[in-house]
């Protein structure tokens, strides 16, 4: 998701906005890069119904993991199957 920064004057200042005026993201990635987080990270609403399935993060990200894992497989045995059948 891409985030527009403008730099607001103090009369054309918004306060519905989600980020105040004065924060430079730009030095806010830089830092936390700097301090060894991921910024390309993102945060996901994940359904309540799901939620309660799963323990922890790990358990998730594993989830995930085996899924895409089980898709690829899939996409690779469907593949041998048209070149076989040809």
């Amino acid at each position: 998701m891409k985030h527009e920064v403008i730099y607001l004057t103090d009369d054309d200042y918004d306060l519905d906005d989600d980020i105040a005026p004065e924060y430079d993201l730009a030095a806010m990635r830089k830092a936390a890069k700097e301090a060894g987080f991921d910024t390309r990270a993102r945060l996901m609403r994940i359904a309540s119904d799901v939620v309660a399935v799963f323990p922890d993060e790990e358990a998730v990200n594993q989830a995930l993991r085996e899924l895409i894992a089980s898709r690829a497989q899939a996409a690779q045995r469907e593949t041998q199957q048209s070149t076989t059948s040809t």
